[in-house]
């Protein structure tokens, strides 16, 4: 097994994330494992685009460190979608949560310039009865992470919560 430190997060492309997404679901549905997907928005000062490289490239150090080798990721601008097989609702809000913590806060470019930089993170997991489609799972993230992100909520909203 390679240790954490080493391990190379590979940013999939949003065509492969979703035949992945397909083929996991499925594969959640037949043996009745555990399948979570996170949606997590970076923001920064959206004028500033050496705080959005720098804002990136962090982020994806902190990802590269603190997720597992089989937790599947993808990016679409600022977001990154990451999608965690054989993971319960609460393994995921544990390690969205100790992510979370490490990104919000204030950073520095290369340049020395300081931005702040905020997370943003919906997640939907699989009900028990596998019921969802992957995309109403990723719907179900998508709506989960807009709750966070219109109400500036800082810390993991999971979908279900966000009904309540």
């Amino acid at each position: 097994m390679q240790n954490k430190s080493t391990h190379e997060i590979e940013v999939l492309p949003p065509e492969t994330f979703k035949s992945l997404l397909d083929h996991e679901v499925k594969r959640s549905r037949r043996y009745g494992d555990s399948l979570t997907l996170i949606d997590l928005l970076i923001d920064t000062d959206p004028a500033n685009l050496e705080a959005q490289r720098s804002a990136e490239a962090f982020a994806l150090n902190i990802l590269k460190l603190h997720l597992r080798e089989t937790d599947i990721t993808s990016k679409r601008e600022n977001e990154f979608i990451i999608l965690m097989p054989a993971t319960s609702a609460p393994g995921a809000r544990t390690a969205c949560e100790r992510i979370g913590k490490l990104l919000n806060t204030e950073y520095q470019t290369d340049s020395g310039l300081p931005f702040r930089l905020i997370t943003f993170i919906g997640t939907a997991a699989m009900p028990i009865d596998h019921s969802l489609s992957s995309d109403e799972l990723s719907q179900n993230a998508a709506q989960a992470l807009q709750h966070a992100r219109v109400n500036r909520i800082t810390h993991v909203i999971a979908f279900s919560e966000k009904l309540k």
